[in-house]
């Protein structure tokens, strides 16, 4: 939903707040059992409207909420928005599947049976807050789930959102962190991008996105986000699942052992999937600021969506790298800087276009991040995923891949996605690592306090990661 508010840069839109609740034991085990009956639902829709596509009737969204209507009581305990909103969600799901497949993509329409549901409560009527606890309904003449009021903040200016401002509320189930949380959305002023420039996006894994505008007719800025911060995450959790696995592996399933391996396997999937997501946002987020700071109107974005399918079938990558491309969180990127700037984003072929020089057209293959034209003429060199975005640009502009020319300057900006301290800056700040080593736990203080009676250099030289800023990095490439 977006609405034109009193500047011409800013945009109402709604934003969405996850907030961990914590249940008492009666309405913890009424969420679970109304959890069980929203995917009960789910699950008989969905063999309604099979059914009735094998009698050749295609029925709408108002057909299937009149289908789950016409049950018994007994079958949906539940709030009637809500069963009406599981309706609308499943008819929206048919609806984007047969998008999806017109567009080429192989997607089936819903048909796996679902154990647990998300519990919708719709604004009005299917929350409301009462002296000071929010009220979720599960209908007339039921016990409903009471639980404290959360404090809402918007994400941008940090100050408490108004309940006015919330709209219909989820209380999900987090399977790894094990606990409900809910999902609010809210009504947000964000500044969104405006303007007749074209912005060209070259993604990668070890590079997470690449973006180059042209500033005027001599000039063209490029602003690489680093992604190898993602790439450690990910590489820390499938080797601690892979241990844990292999443990697993040896127990018998459901006993004490098997247990306690299975909730640290989820642990871990738990918290990476948090710093998974605070990595996405902050690529979006310096992606945005490129966007908005140069008065983008169009975002262009290389397509290499499917580029994970049948890489094992043709032999093209190794196993390692067939992981790395089905781990790659590129969708959800590009969702968050949708999000952020209010632009729609256009997909191009890219094929070649980090092989190809910008500035003669010549094609090389190049090795590592640097790009070096192999035309002895030419001579051009840049970074390769500046390069790739820089092709990309000219090819959304005129067609194809054209020479951006003699003496066009590129200004390269390198940026992390997030600030971590080189280990120089660690050795340079010697008393705020004491400082952090001080609050860890006395175990750990304790032992600290052995290896500095032994050695004073090695706790100098430790290497605990501490938070900062980083300088960005300028690079002007004529």
């Amino acid at each position: 939903m977006v609405a034109k508010s009193g500047s011409d840069s800013e945009k109402t839109r709604y934003r969405t707040a996850i907030i961990p609740v914590t249940l008492s034991g009666a309405s913890y085990r009424l969420a679970h059992d109304s959890c069980h009956s929203a995917a009960l639902l789910w699950n008989q829709g969905v063999d309604w409207v099979h059914a009735q596509w094998k009698a050749e009737r295609s029925p709408g969204k108002y057909d299937i909420q009149g289908f789950l209507n016409s049950l018994p009581l007994q079958d949906r305990p539940l709030h009637a928005h809500t069963t009406e909103i599981i309706a609308h969600d499943l008819h929206e799901v048919i609806t984007t599947s047969r998008t999806n497949n017109k567009n080429g993509m192989k997607v089936r329409s819903p048909w796996r049976k679902k154990n647990y549901r998300p519990l919708s409560f719709s604004k009005g009527y299917g929350w409301r807050i009462s002296d000071n606890q929010l009220h979720l309904s599960l209908g007339r003449g039921r016990p409903r789930i009471d639980l404290a009021v959360p404090e809402v903040c918007d994400s941008a200016t940090a100050n408490p959102v108004p309940y006015d401002k919330w709209g219909e509320i989820q209380l999900c189930w987090d399977q790894d962190h094990r606990r409900f949380s809910l999902h609010i959305p809210y009504q947000t002023v964000r500044e969104s991008s405006h303007g007749n420039a074209i912005t060209a996006i070259d993604e990668g894994i070890i590079n997470s996105m690449a973006l180059a505008t042209w500033v005027d007719d001599k000039t063209v800025d490029v602003t690489i986000v680093n992604g190898r911060e993602a790439r450690a995450i990910k590489r820390q959790r499938n080797r601690a699942v892979g241990q844990l696995q292999h443990k697993i592996s040896k127990c018998r399933p459901g006993s004490k052992r098997y247990r306690r391996l299975v909730t640290a396997r989820k642990k871990v999937n738990g918290k990476t999937k948090l710093s998974l997501r605070d990595f996405d946002h902050q690529v979006s987020r310096k992606a945005a600021n490129h966007v908005i700071n140069h008065n983008t109107g169009r975002l262009i974005v290389g397509d290499v969506r499917g580029i994970e399918k049948e890489t094992k079938a043709k032999g093209r990558i190794g196993r390692h790298g067939r992981q790395q491309l089905s781990q790659w969180s590129r969708g959800a990127q590009e969702r968050y800087l949708n999000e952020k700037t209010n632009l729609g984003i256009e997909h191009l072929n890219e094929s070649y276009s980090s092989q190809t020089c910008p500035a003669c057209k010549t094609r090389n293959r190049p090795s590592g991040r640097h790009y070096r034209c192999k035309n002895p003429v030419c001579g051009f060199t840049c970074h390769r995923d500046a390069v790739g975005a820089i092709n990309i640009l000219q090819k959304a502009i005129e067609g194809v891949y054209v020479p951006i020319g003699p003496d066009v300057t590129i200004r390269v900006t390198y940026l992390r996605a997030v600030e971590r301290w080189s280990l120089d800056q660690r050795k340079a700040h010697h008393k705020v690592q004491c400082r952090k080593a001080r609050a860890l736990s006395s175990a750990q203080m304790w032992a600290l306090s052995e290896i500095t009676q032994m050695s004073k250099p090695k706790l100098a030289n430790s290497s605990t990661s501490t938070n900062s800023l980083v300088p960005d990095q300028s690079v002007a490439v004529a």
